[in-house]
């Protein structure tokens, strides 16, 4: 059987991960799993038996500590940078980074060399879930959508209205189905990623959101008052203002070129050539010289 020890020195109402996180090594022969915040102290708790040896080592290939009858042979500095962080009993790794992730395997020898114990342990060192972040959006009169998000690894979403469960996000058993027969609504989740969910709501519902927010070393929460949608009016999106206020220029450049246009027709018909009155023109008079010539004829 696997067991998990994870023991928390110090609890908040908002988080797991405010104390120190504990693994311990003293336990009977067999598979454990332990977790630690990102930042957060991490002890190691390791047997305390008189005149033994041990070895704790990390992937198989980096030797983290070895101890010949309750006296400090090696020590990797990568890890442990004091060698005042050991006292029996207890290796304290100092705050947890990244790279304590992994399996840990402490073997306990006899003094005839005989190997008495042998324990292992994978640790996965997790960034803590942050505080949720909770919106609502009215769609319309008649539906709405809420979303809660949260930075963190492996989070774990939990959505009530009233005490009433809406949706969590990793029980695979709630259905669409049973979704809309407590809200007459559909839910949906971003699978590609567990750090944001958002559900589709009824536009009337009213009452007390809560978002729960939680992996293996921290919890958070935030309450929001759901308002119905009919008294809420829905903002105008940015793309729509956007979209708006450059129809409203461009009908003022056309009008703009029309009023330029026609100004400038104007100004040509009143600049165009003068018309000649009749009264100012002089008469033409025509002279034509008419010869007649007659043919005499001699009798």
């Amino acid at each position: 059987m696997i067991s998990i020890y994870l023991i928390i020195t110090a609890l908040a109402t908002t988080a797991l991960g405010k104390g120190s996180f504990e693994c311990s090594f003293s336990e009977p022969t067999g598979d454990q799993q332990c977790f630690g915040a990102v930042g957060q102290p991490l002890l190691f708790h390791l047997p305390t038996t008189a005149d033994t040896n041990m070895k704790l080592t990390k992937d198989d290939k980096y030797m983290i500590l070895k101890v010949d009858k309750n006296q400090i042979v090696s020590l990797n500095k990568e890890y442990v940078n004091q060698s005042e962080n050991v006292t029996p009993g207890t290796l304290n790794l100092g705050n947890a980074m990244k790279r304590h992730s992994g399996d840990y395997m402490l073997e306990e020898f006899g003094s005839n060399g005989t190997l008495v114990k042998k324990i292992n342990v994978h640790l996965e060192i997790r960034v803590p879930a942050s505080k949720p972040d909770v919106s609502q959006t009215c769609l319309s009169p008649e539906q709405m959508s809420v979303s809660c998000s949260s930075d963190g690894e492996g989070v774990e979403f939990i959505l009530t209205l009233d005490g009433q469960l809406l949706i969590r996000s990793r029980d695979h058993s709630l259905s669409p189905a049973d979704m809309q027969s407590l809200t007459g609504s559909t839910a949906e989740q971003n699978k590609s990623s567990i750090s944001n969910i958002t559900i589709s709501l009824h536009g009337q519902l009213t009452g007390n959101l809560m978002c729960n927010v939680q992996n293996n070393v921290s919890r958070d929460q935030t309450v929001i008052h759901l308002k119905s949608c009919k008294d809420l009016s829905s903002p105008i999106p940015v793309v729509t203002v956007a979209v708006i206020a450059s129809a409203v220029i461009l009908l003022l450049l056309v009008a703009l070129w029309f009023g330029i246009r026609n100004h400038h027709r104007k100004s040509r018909s009143t600049t165009g050539p003068t018309t000649i009155n009749g009264s100012h023109c002089e008469d033409e008079i025509v002279y034509t010289d008419v010869r007649v010539i007659r043919d005499m004829k001699k009798t």
